[in-house]
């Protein structure tokens, strides 16, 4: 299995690009473009008012207002500084950069603009892991609807951090699937004693969320993570958050690359019987017709 990228590959190289080109004394290029990302998210590179000598990264989720709960904007702030902007239109927040002014470590800039969406995302886990850290109890549950019909429930205590993630699967066969991928992290937990313990349930929520308006039906699963201080310490929060962001996104990935190959071991299999049966079919010998001495017509085979 891979692991999908945190960062926005298409983000990094226009930046990139347009950095280099500006070291080089090229001539500014006019920018816009649109991206989509995982869970809906939208991106804009643009120039701010026609100006190519700036380029704006604009970001859009529409679970913005709820991470702003939990600090997205501070967050912002304290990764981008000066290149957080007036937000454009349309958007829940702007990045600016100065061509004219390109900055010494652009490599490390133009890495962290590829992490939009993972910086947005980063501030409710980082609030949680703190409440963990402190030892706090009694922090409302919070509920990020990351996606019109699936949502993740982050919940701290003094002992651990429970990420729960609802999950639609749309087919009957997906759930299948879906049963033996997490079969395979229970599995995976043996091998390696430091992993998060999984757990997943199916058409009912799980204990945690049995009082709240969690959905249920047959098309329903949620994933729960319990995540204890060695997954939400100082020094391994960020790959904790790296990874588990970007969970949902992973299984559903998989999921389709799994059918994928399934659908296409069919076909080679069926192609294989075909050339089978096509060996094993009679040759029909044709029917020849003959005459006798006196004219009579009669088939010989």
């Amino acid at each position: 299995m891979i692991l999908l990228e945190n960062n926005n590959r298409i983000i990094e190289e226009t930046l990139s690009l347009r950095f280099n080109n500006a070291l080089a004394g090229g001539k500014p290029e006019s920018v816009d473009i649109t991206i989509a990302d995982f869970d809906g998210v939208l991106y804009h590179i643009s120039n701010p008012n026609g100006d190519k000598t700036k380029v704006m990264i604009s970001i859009s989720l529409k679970f913005f207002k709820e991470l702003e709960q939990y600090g997205a904007e501070e967050l912002l702030k304290k990764v981008y500084g000066s290149y957080l902007t007036t937000t454009e239109a349309g958007h829940n927040a702007s990045l600016l950069y100065d061509l004219e002014n390109v900055p010494a470590n652009k490599d490390e800039v133009v890495k962290e603009a590829g992490l939009f969406k993972r910086h947005c995302f980063a501030s409710v886990f980082n609030t949680y892991f703190d409440f963990q850290e402190r030892e706090e109890s009694g922090h409302k549950q919070a509920v990020i609807h990351y996606r019109d019909d699936e949502t993740m429930y982050v919940q701290a205590q003094p002992d651990r951090v429970t990420v729960v993630f609802s999950t639609v699967f749309k087919d009957d066969d997906d759930v299948i699937i879906g049963k033996v991928f997490m079969q395979e992290f229970k599995e995976g937990r043996r091998a390696s004693h430091t992993s998060p313990q999984v757990l997943f349930t199916h058409k009912e929520p799980p204990l945690e969320l049995q009082k709240t308006d969690a959905m249920v039906g047959d098309n329903i699963a949620y994933i729960t993570f319990v995540l204890e201080p060695r997954h939400t310490n100082r020094n391994t929060r960020d790959n904790t958050i790296n990874l588990i962001h970007l969970f949902r996104d992973y299984l559903h990935y998989h999921i389709k690359c799994s059918k994928a190959y399934i659908h296409s071991r069919m076909r080679t299999k069926t192609n294989d019987f075909l050339k089978v049966l096509n060996r094993a079919r009679p040759e029909i010998q044709e029917k020849k017709e003959k005459k006798t001495i006196s004219g009579k017509m009669f088939h010989r085979n």
